[in-house]
C-alpha cells in the first residue's frame, strides 16, 4: 500500500509543504510521546506471487519478515527538536534463487529548528538499502528474473519565513540518488534528481490560503548523460481550504517546460489535487488526482511517461480496538518514445490495497493485508501482475 518512491517524490515535494509554517516539533505517535528511545519490533508472513515483477515465468514464494525499528526523539532546546530512526528488515524467502535470506536497512535523521519567531527550517535525510523492493519496476524484469535490490538517499531542506501576518515565504530544497544493485540495471536507470523550489502563501481568510510557487528540477543520469539527462522548470498556482475542522481541499494546477537531452522539448500542464475528511474518529478517507511526467524505467526506447494518476484511501474504526484501511492508486499514462526508436505507448498501472488491525493493547497489534498490483502495457515486456497476503503482529516498548 505504498507509492513507489521514484514516482512519487514531486508530488510528496509540494503537498508535503504547502500548509501554514509549522512549528519545530512535528507530531509525535503517541506510543513514543514522552519517551526519547522507541523500539518496535514486528513479524510477518505473507506469499508473493511475482518476487522479482517479471511479465511471465514469474517466480513466487513464501516470506518471513522479522522487523525491528529504533526511533529516537529529543527536545535538545526550546527551539530545537532531533529525531532519528534505524529499521532493519530481514526476509526469508522459502523459493528463491540465489541468496534466500536478504536484509535492508532504513535510516533517518531530522533537525528542526525555530530561529526566531518569523523564521523556522529544518533538514532530514534518509538512507536505505533495499533487498526486497516493495513497487516493482516495469520492463526491467524479463524470463532472467532480475533483482531490483537498490540503494536510495533522499536529503530534504525547508527554510519558512513569516513576511507579515498572513504572508509566508518558504524555500525548499531536494536531493534524490538511485543506485541499483545489479548491473544492466544501473547501466540503464542509476540517477540523481535535483529539486528546488520558491513556494509564496497568502491567507485570504482563517480557512482559505492562496500559493503561488516556482520549482526548477534536474535530472542527472550516471550513465549516456547527453541522450537522458533534462532540465524543468514549473509554475504552478493553488489554494489550501479547509472545511470546517474535518475537511481539506488542496490544489495546484500549472506547467512545466521539459528539457530534453537527446529528444524534443515539451511544455506540458501540471495538476496536483487532493481532499481529505475526517469523518469521525480514527477514521477518514481521502481522494486525488496528480498530473506529471514521469521517469521511465526503460530509457533506451522512452524518455519517460505522462502520467494521469487517480488516487483514494480509506481509514475505518470499526471497534475501539478493530480497524480497516484500504488504497486504490489508478494510474494510466503514455510512454514517450524516443525518435526513431519507438513509437508512444499507453500504460495503465493499478494498485490495490487493504488491511485489517486489531490493537490487542497499547503496545500490541495484529494486521492483516492484501495488495494486489497490475501493469497493463502496449510493450509487453512491460505488462506485471503480483499478489501478496499475508499477516503481522507488532509489540512496541
Amino acid at each position: 500500500m505504498k507509492i513507489p518512491l521514484r514516482m512519487s517524490c514531486l508530488v510528496f515535494f509540494a503537498l508535503g509543504t504547502g500548509a501554514h509554517a509549522r512549528a519545530a516539533y512535528a507530531p509525535v505517535p503517541e506510543v513514543e510521546q514522552g519517551k526519547m528511545l522507541t523500539f518496535y519490533v514486528s513479524g510477518r508472513v505473507y506469499h508473493d506471487t511475482n518476487i522479482f515483477g517479471a511479465p511471465r515465468n514469474e517466480i513466487s514464494s513464501m516470506v518471513h519478515e522479522l522487523q525491528p525499528t529504533a526511533v529516537f526523539n529529543m527536545s535538545a532546546t526550546p527551539q530545537t527538536f532531533l529525531s532519528a530512526s534505524y529499521q532493519l528488515t530481514l526476509d526469508y524467502f522459502e523459493d528463491r534463487p540465489g541468496d534466500r535470506t536478504i536484509a535492508s536497512h532504513s535510516m533517518s535523521a531530522r533537525v528542526a529548528h525555530t530561529f526566531s519567531p518569523r523564521l523556522e527550517g529544518e533538514i532530514s535525510d534518509v538512507f536505505q538499502i533495499v533487498k526486497n523492493p516493495e513497487s516493482l519496476l516495469p520492463g526491467v524484469s524479463t524470463v532472467l528474473n532480475s533483482d531490483q535490490s537498490y540503494n536510495f538517499n533522499q536529503l530534504d531542506g525547508r527554510l519558512r519565513y513569516t513576511w507579515t501576518k498572513r504572508t509566508g515565504l518558504a524555500l525548499k530544497a531536494r536531493a534524490v540518488d538511485f543506485a541499483y544493485k545489479t548491473g544492466s540495471i544501473a547501466e540503464d536507470i542509476d540517477h540523481a534528481e535535483y529539486l528546488a523550489g520558491l513556494e509564496m502563501t497568502h491567507a485570504m481568510r482563517e480557512e482559505l490560503q492562496a500559493v503561488v510557487e516556482y520549482r526548477r528540477r534536474l535530472i542527472r543520469y550516471d550513465r549516456d548523460g547527453w541522450r537522458k539527462d533534462k532540465d524543468s522548470d514549473y509554475l504552478l498556482a493553488g489554494a489550501d481550504y479547509a472545511l470546517g475542522k474535518r475537511s481539506a481541499l488542496t490544489g495546484r494546477l500549472g506547467g512545466e517546460w521539459i528539457r530534453r537531452k537527446g529528444d524534443d522539448d515539451s511544455v506540458v500542464p501540471y495538476a496536483e489535487l487532493a481532499w481529505k475528511h475526517d469523518y469521525s474518529a480514527n477514521s477518514y478517507w481521502s481522494v486525488g488526482y496528480a498530473f506529471s511526467v514521469v521517469e521511465s524505467s526503460n530509457l533506451d526506447l522512452y524518455t519517460d511517461s505522462y502520467t494521469h494518476r487517480f488516487f483514494a484511501n480509506i481509514q475505518h474504526s470499526l471497534t475501539p480496538r478493530l480497524t480497516a484501511s484500504g488504497s486504490l492508486n489508478y494510474e494510466p499514462g503514455t510512454l514517450n518514445g524516443r525518435k526513431g526508436l519507438s513509437e508512444d505507448r499507453d500504460e495503465t498501472n493499478l494498485r490495490v490495497g487493504a488491511a485489517v488491525t486489531y490493537s490487542i493493547s497499547k503496545y500490541w497489534a495484529f494486521s492483516t493485508t492484501l495488495d494486489y498490483d497490475r501493469i497493463d502495457s502496449d510493450d509487453p515486456v512491460r505488462e506485471l501482475e503480483r499478489l501478496r497476503g499475508g499477516a503481522s503482529v507488532r509489540y512496541v516498548f
